[in-house]
């Protein structure tokens, strides 16, 4: 399984929960390994959460860009 499709499945998974302890769980872990991370980072990831996503650009990978060549 690729990391997309870890991702993919754990997203699935999580929408689906209806436990919100383990939603809480998952959240906790989300804010511990903020703190982990370098304050420049986390301050980059605050201010992308509260961009707009109509005033955001689609994510691409260089196989999107290379075959629109």
């Amino acid at each position: 399984m690729t990391i997309e499709q870890k991702k993919i499945s754990l997203i699935n998974w999580i929408t689906n929960l209806i436990d919100e302890r383990v939603i809480n769980q998952i959240e906790d872990f989300r804010k511990s390994s903020l703190n982990d991370l370098p304050k420049e980072i986390v301050e980059l990831l605050e201010i992308s959460d509260s961009e707009d996503l109509k005033d955001c650009v689609k994510h691409t990978n260089a196989r999107d860009i290379l075959d629109k060549q």
